[in-house]
């Protein structure tokens, strides 16, 4: 009877054993299954120009972060990157500060992380008369992007000046920031706001151009910022956001690090930048940096800046906004 006994017991601890065994595996293989899952690949798009040099080491070293593979890509035209938006195409984006009002008001799914760059544009003359800003009266003044930010961004800093920017100048459009460089270097244009890096290539034709107003000077005082105003906008889905928060946040810090490698080591980037396909010469980008604004701001100490800026936007323009100022939702402080 003992001896049966010991033997009943023994097969039923042997089979506990079996059945925590295969518990065990069945654990370790959710846990397999469970990282498996987790690991994904993300796209951001990022437009030419000075957003893409701001992140050329970005997209060159940061090819992950934790278990998530970034896919970098530069967009040559606005027109493509808007449609890709609103779309809701890529997951992570730098776009103009208005394209990512106009996709939250449009409810795409985007939300704003921070601030790649700030305000790069200045009024500049090769005409002697213009001392200042108000020389500018009766003249004309070649500019891009009517009823544009660009625009926007020039007729609010002439109102601040108490010059209507409908009477008082005559403003002649450009429908491309590359097409400002020639009418200025061949004497067409006597005055033109020109955004970084097309200034530094006019810079070094035109020894007697003279810069009259740093448009971001003028709106630090508009908007009570330290800042100015918010010119390339990085934007995450709100998806990924809701989904891991934990990457977002290391993405922010990621971007804000290797900005200021950026702007730390300029004579390097120009290889960098031409190397991704940045349509940015190399021989200029060093000396363009100067100028160029370039910080990573996280949404949660810029977002009175944000609406500020907003705001402005939609006195003149509301469409440009997606017709209305967004709310606080779209920061991504606010989750």
């Amino acid at each position: 009877m003992g001896k049966k006994l010991i033997s009943v017991l023994t097969a039923a601890t042997m089979a506990a054993a079996l059945l925590m065994g295969c518990g065990g595996n069945n654990t370790a293989e959710k846990n397999t299954a469970k990282t498996t899952k987790e690991a994904k690949t993300i796209n951001m798009v990022v437009p030419d120009g000075l957003p893409a040099v701001a992140l050329s080491k970005f997209m060159t070293d940061t090819k992950k972060i934790d278990n998530v593979t970034i896919n970098s890509s530069i967009e040559k035209t606005t027109e493509a990157l808007s449609t890709a938006i609103m779309k809701g195409e890529p997951d992570v984006a730098v776009v103009p500060s208005n394209l990512a009002a106009q996709a939250y008001n449009k409810k795409v799914g985007y939300k704003i992380l921070g601030t790649v760059g700030w305000g790069s544009m200045y009024l500049v003359s090769t005409d002697s008369a213009v001392k200042q800003l108000s020389d500018i009266k009766g003249k004309e003044v070649y500019s891009l992007g009517k009823g544009l930010t660009p625009d926007i961004a020039f007729k609010s800093v002439l109102k601040q000046n108490n010059i209507d920017a409908d009477k008082d100048v005559n403003i002649t459009y450009v429908s491309a920031a590359s097409e400002l460089p020639p009418v200025v270097i061949g004497g067409k244009a006597k005055l033109a706001v020109v955004p970084e890096p097309a200034l530094t290539a006019v810079k070094a034709k035109k020894k007697d151009l003279n810069v009259i107003c740093n448009l971001n000077d003028e709106w630090k005082k508009i908007l009570d910022s330290d800042y100015g105003f918010p010119q390339s906008t990085l934007i995450v889905k709100e998806s990924l956001l809701k989904n891991d928060k934990e990457f977002v946040n290391k993405l922010a810090d990621s971007a804000k690090e290797n900005v200021k490698w950026v702007n730390d080591n300029k004579d390097k980037v120009g290889a960098m930048s031409e190397k991704l396909g940045v349509t940015v010469k190399a021989v200029i980008v060093a000396k363009a940096l100067e100028d160029a604004n370039l910080d990573f701001v996280n949404i949660k100490d810029s977002e009175k800046v944000y609406t500020k800026y907003f705001e402005e936007l939609n006195k003149y323009q509301p469409k440009i906004i997606g017709g209305k100022v967004p709310d606080a939702k779209i920061f991504t402080s606010q989750n």
